[in-house]
């Protein structure tokens, strides 16, 4: 297993991706990621509505491209909690507790490709 140290010397499983272009769907809201990861998310929350601990279900992600057309996001089940919130940023750092294949397949393909590729909508379901 490779651990990848952070800016804070954190020791991480999955390499953190500093690609901003991931937007997911929460209880109905929309969350931009900072950065992201296999085994989590940075997200802006300038609502504050994301509290320290609470559990979450991720039901929709959406490329940049994707978001930015209006298309609506691929549906995954992706279960997460609020690990820790940052006040001053209005961000809220969430850790990946379950990821569905439809998710894990998303994140591959941006990961990869830097986008997702709009005919490869066929695995993924938009939600």
């Amino acid at each position: 297993m490779t651990l990848y140290a952070g800016e804070s010397g954190e020791r991480r499983q999955h390499e953190r991706l500093d690609r901003a272009q991931l937007y997911l769907r929460i209880g109905g809201n929309t969350f931009h990621t900072v950065e992201w990861s296999y085994g989590g998310f940075v997200v802006e929350d300038r609502g504050k509505i994301l509290p320290t601990g609470a559990l979450l279900r991720i039901d929709g992600l959406a490329d940049e491209e994707t978001y930015r057309r209006v298309q609506p996001a691929y549906q995954v089940d992706i279960r997460a909690r609020v690990l820790r919130v940052i006040p001053e940023k209005k961000q809220a750092i969430l850790t990946c507790l379950k990821l569905d294949d439809a998710a894990y397949h998303v994140l591959s393909r941006i990961e990869h490709s830097g986008a997702y590729a709009l005919a490869d909508r066929v695995t993924a379901s938009p939600a």
